[in-house]
């Protein structure tokens, strides 16, 4: 499920972009995504899970957060360039 989550996340940058939003826009709604998607998958959701520190769930979300801004940031310019060709 968390894949579906993810792929369906990236239809927000291909709007955003059709529509000329600014990149500003775009780095948030990644940014909120990537949240999401670090609550959905917290270990204190499972039975059996490992508490982490702080500073451990810190470095994760940013490491998601940076992998959602990266593939949100491509969705964005390939739609903006295929706007501009469809006009």
């Amino acid at each position: 499920m968390p894949v579906l989550e993810a792929l369906l996340s990236l239809i927000g940058p291909a709007y955003l972009a059709y529509y000329g939003f600014a990149v500003p826009v775009m780095v948030v709604w990644a940014i909120l995504c990537a949240a999401l998607w670090v609550w959905n998958n917290r270990p204190s959701k499972w039975q059996n899970g490992v508490a982490r520190s702080r500073s451990a769930g810190l470095m994760v979300f940013v490491l998601v957060a940076a992998c959602y801004v990266a593939a949100h940031t491509g969705v964005y310019l390939l739609a903006r360039h295929l706007a501009r060709l469809w006009a």
